[in-house]
Order: C-alpha cells, then structure tokens, then sequence
C-alpha cells in the first residue's frame, strides 16, 4: 500500500472511531505524525477530498462532512479521482440487431436494436480500464463519438432520464491478447473484470457495460448486516 493511500485508509478508521470528529489536524502534524512528507499529507487530504469525506475551507483547514458517518461509503480507483482527470477515447460504435442474449437484458421485441460501444477510459493520460457497452437504440436515438467520449451517465441524466441503481460484478481475470494491444499492457496480467447493469426509476434497463481495469482497488465501509449472518449460519 502506497503511504498516502494508508494515511487515507487510516484517517478513515479515526473518523469512524469518533477520534476526529470535526476538524483534522493540521498538515504539518499529519506530517510528524505518519512520519512522511508533507506532499503525501496534501495527497491523502486530495483523495478524502475526491471520496466526499472531507472538505477543505480555505485558511481554516479540513473538515469532516456530518453526513459521512450516517451513510455507506464505497469507492474505487476511478471515483476517487475527479471527472476533469478522467477522459474517454472511442475504439468502436455499430448500431447493431439485439440478439436473443440482449433481448432477455433488456426485454426487447424481435426487431429492435442496440449501440455497441468500444472505448477507453484513461485517468491523467494513462489508460486503465477498456470499456465494452451497450446501450438501447430506443432509449438513445443519438449516438455519437462526441458522446462516447464524455460521461454516459451524464448523457443519460442530461436526456431526462432518472437514474436509480446498478447491479455490479467483479471477477479477476487475465488480460487477453486483444485487450492488452488496447490497454497497452502485457497479455496475461491479472485485471478486474467488472460487469454493470444499470437501472432507471421506471425499472427499464438503460446500459449494461463490461470493464476490464488493470488498476483496480475498492474500498467499502458498509454497515455489519446481523440479519445476512443469522441466514447464512441457517444454510
């Protein structure tokens, strides 16, 4: 673990031990404290920034947010960072007929169509994660390279369109051959395979995209379910 990311981890575990509760501590003493310098401090302090568990008033220091401790906080190694560091650049788009596999994702008819997007996502320049997507044409007449190349999920709120959950897997896998040419890494290297579904208020399945990332990390802190455990020692 890199010395800022434990800074940030550890920081974490004080604001959930109510050991800093309002205010952090200043630089120069997070400093001393963790025995580094103080250019690791401002980076740990920019990612508990970029992760919503502080905020930073100027000539005042960080501050905790109060609603931190009351909700789950999940982050990963692409929302961690803000959305000017993170760009998209298009491998492929076709408009293409559902297949019987796409049918059943998203309850098409018989002759319905879906875009199949191919594209990159970089964080500062470098490329981490390649995307495969798609998108029902019913939902997203408009489909272009100007649009594949900025947030989908903007896109998708800026047609209107609420967005409620999403359903995400997560699997390790080795990077294939074609993907690495791609992401400009080795064939074979360990990746996270992440498979998302996305919902809309209304029920309707809006994108379904598979990531390869050959950077992953995520961090959770969920709530302890005492029901989930109860069922799982019935089994």
């Amino acid at each position: 673990m890199k010395k800022y990311d434990f800074v940030v981890q550890d920081i974490l575990s004080k604001i959930y031990q109510n050991k800093i509760s309002v205010k952090l501590p200043a630089e120069r003493d997070l400093a001393e404290s963790y025995a580094v310098s103080r250019f690791t401090i401002r980076k740990a302090l920019s990612k508990l920034e970029a992760i919503g568990v502080v905020t930073a008033k100027l000539g005042a220091g960080h501050y905790v947010k109060e609603s931190v401790r009351d909700n789950p906080l999940i982050y990963n190694s692409i929302t961690e960072n803000s959305f000017n560091e993170i760009s998209y650049k298009k491998v492929s788009l076709h408009k293409k007929l559902a297949t019987g596999h796409d049918k059943n994702i998203f309850q098409f008819g018989e002759d319905d169509y879906i875009w199949d997007i191919k594209r990159l996502r970089l964080v500062n320049g470098a490329v981490v994660q390649l995307e495969n997507t798609k998108l029902p044409v019913s939902l997203f007449s408009k489909m272009t390279a100007e649009i594949i190349e900025s947030s989908l999920q903007n896109h998708t709120l800026d047609l209107g369109y609420d967005i409620a959950r999403y359903l995400t897997n997560y699997k390790a896998v080795n990077v294939s051959k074609e993907d690495a040419q791609l992401l400009g890494c080795k064939k074979g290297i360990a990746a996270m395979s992440i498979n998302n579904r996305g919902f809309l208020s209304t029920g309707e399945v809006f994108i379904v995209s598979e990531v390869v990332d050959i950077d992953y990390n995520c961090t959770y802190l969920v709530p302890f379910n005492s029901e989930n455990i109860k069922m799982r020692g019935k089994k």
